[in-house]
């Protein structure tokens, strides 16, 4: 429940509202994908059949999954206790109205095993996929392990093939989804998406890196923007040394508890439909509505 405390969503130069709330949109319909999964009995990739919706009031009052053409799921297969843990992340949307915009979404933590992954919060060496740098990257174990576990070769072919189109990526996520989006950026980029027609719109991404991953992802120059309810404890971890990419665009909405001030929907979306009052008074039967259930680390 809201306890009324807000502020505004500062919207930063060059930030599109429509293009954040489509994101948005999106980015709901991957979190309901991971419930789907979830509520057949978390099947194996080959045995899960998947049908796109929205159950988010916010964004379902506003966009008809019938106007985008989806597929996915895009599947991690990441270790966790030394066995393999295979689970839906990803989605790819094209609007009817926009064929040459590729959203590429992710979600974020729905699953006990995402929050442990969450939490291996050590630094490892992260190799830029791009023009090696000079060294002393470092990203979180766990982002980089559910990362590591999508197919590169599927990435590598998904971008080649947008590359050679021409066609504009714009890449987003929610949570854990915001680290493996800002993890995409630099294969993008490494297969020939140029800095130009490539975008970055994520919602309460946590730090993915130290500062050196900061400065080679800021030398991909690609416009990424971090939406961010200053009240989310997510976007403030880890802690020092790890640092943010990308410019942030925040508000204020207090709840509660941390699982509403984190809602995707209830929370994040609904600031993007309401920026001049970000807090949902609703926020109760908002989460009643909306099928999934983000874990929060």
């Amino acid at each position: 429940m809201s306890n009324g405390t807000g502020t505004p969503l500062q919207v930063p130069p060059g930030y599109d509202l429509d293009i954040a709330r489509t994101c948005s949109f999106v980015v709901n319909v991957a979190c309901d994908m991971c419930e789907q999964w979830k509520a057949a009995g978390c099947p194996p990739a080959g045995f899960f059949q998947w049908q796109p919706v929205d159950t988010c009031p916010v964004t379902n009052s506003v966009f008809d999954v019938g106007d985008f053409t989806f597929s996915g799921p895009i599947w991690s297969n990441f270790i966790l206790d030394a066995a393999v843990v295979s689970e839906p992340f990803g989605v790819l949307a094209r609007s009817a109205s926009d064929p040459q915009t590729l959203h590429l979404a992710f979600r974020g933590s729905q699953t006990d095993a995402d929050t442990r992954m969450d939490l291996q919060v050590e630094l490892v060496d992260y190799p830029p996929p791009t023009t090696p740098t000079a060294g002393g990257v470092k990203v979180e174990r766990g982002f980089y392990g559910v990362f590591s576990g999508i197919d590169r070769g599927f990435l590598d072919r998904l971008f080649l093939t947008a590359s050679a189109a021409g066609t504009r990526l714009i890449v987003s996520g929610h949570s854990l989804g915001s680290a493996l989006a800002t993890l995409a950026v630099p294969l993008a980029r490494a297969n020939g998406i140029a800095g130009a027609n490539t975008l970055q719109y994520n919602q309460a991404s946590p730090r993915v890196g130290d500062q050196g991953f900061q400065s080679y992802y800021d030398s991909l120059d690609v416009t990424t923007f971090r939406l961010v309810n200053t009240y989310d404890s997510v976007p403030k971890s880890p802690p020092p040394p790890y640092a943010a990419v990308g410019v942030e665009a925040p508000f204020g909405a207090d709840y509660g508890s941390e699982e509403e001030r984190h809602n995707p929907c209830c929370s994040y979306s609904y600031a993007l439909f309401n920026p001049t009052a970000p807090v949902n008074q609703g926020m109760g039967a908002c989460m009643a509505a909306s099928k999934p259930e983000p874990h929060v680390p």
